[in-house]
Order: C-alpha cells, then structure tokens, then sequence
C-alpha cells in the first residue's frame, strides 16, 4: 500500500511539498554560489552584485568619504536587506527565502572583497589597486592585518542566511 493511499496522508504530503518547494530549489542554488564562491567563479549573480556596488558609491557619494568608499559593499547588504524586512513584514514566505538567498550572495562577495585587501588582487573596475575599497577602509582604521578574519565574518554570515533560507518552512511554519 501506498504511503499516500488514504485522503488524509496525500494532503498531508501535498502539504508539506508545497510547504518545502521553495527550499528544496534555493537549495542547489546555494550549493551553486559557494562552489562559485570557493572557486574564485565569478557568476552572472556576481555581476548584478556589481552593478549593486557600483550604484552604492553613487548612492553614497554626497557623503563623507567613509560612507562613500563603504557604500558600495553597504548598499550590496542593504537593498536585498530591505527586500527581507519587507517580506518579513507581510510575512511573505517565499519573498522572504528568495531575497535571503540575494543577501547571502552578496555576503559571499562582500566576504571576497574585503578578505583581499591586503592582496589586491582581485580585478577592479578601475585596473588601479589603489581604488580597493577595503584597502582603503582597513587602511584607515588601522585594521588592515584582520581584512580575512573580515573576509570570515562575512562568509559566516553569508551561510547563515543561506541556512535560514532554506530551513525557513521549519522555522516559521
């Protein structure tokens, strides 16, 4: 027999798919973007991260220097962060899981930026190694010698969210 058979139980699994969809497709996508990430990959995803970042100096421009030099990697973090608070707000569950995956990918690049600021040697826009922003910022602070402990928090931060993310139905539902 059926583990399904009877009315009752192929609700209950009916339920709990619809219930567990949405993970189980961000879940290989998470897969996906720290294979990209531990690769060195630079993704599609990564491209519109970019976009973002570059948005943020502009965004940030008509500020003191540190906002402008941050506000790329900020605004990376902010604009899906505003997506979450929104969707958590009308408690929206599958805008919710999606726009924490998006903040985890930009965690994971953040993390990538600023754990190379002592390098530099990640391509920039500008081809001039003087522009990195998290050179620039850990320079400032005095804080350069910790730019992959930097690197690290981010990362973990990134994987929470992507465990958030996909173990979210258990959590809120």
């Amino acid at each position: 027999m059926l583990p399904f058979s009877s009315a009752g139980s192929w609700e209950s699994w009916r339920d709990a798919l619809r219930k567990w969809i949405l993970s189980l497709l961000l879940a290989p996508l998470c897969g996906y973007l720290l294979w990209a990430y531990a690769t060195g990959t630079f993704t599609v995803f990564d491209t519109t991260a970019l976009i973002v970042h570059e948005a943020g100096h502009v965004f940030f421009a008509p500020f003191d220097w540190t906002l402008h030099i941050l506000g790329g990697s900020l605004f990376q973090l902010l604009l899906p962060g505003l997506f979450v608070v929104s969707f958590l707000r009308h408690s929206y569950r599958p805008g919710l899981q999606i726009a924490l995956v998006w903040w985890g990918q930009n965690a994971l690049y953040v993390s990538t930026y600023a754990a190379d600021a002592q390098e530099r040697a990640l391509p920039l826009i500008t081809n001039d190694p003087s522009t990195h922003d998290w050179w620039n910022l850990l320079r400032a602070a005095g804080l350069l010698p910790f730019d992959d402990m930097i690197g690290y928090a981010f990362l973990g931060l990134g994987l929470l969210t992507f465990g958030i993310a996909i173990l979210l139905p258990q959590v809120l539902l």
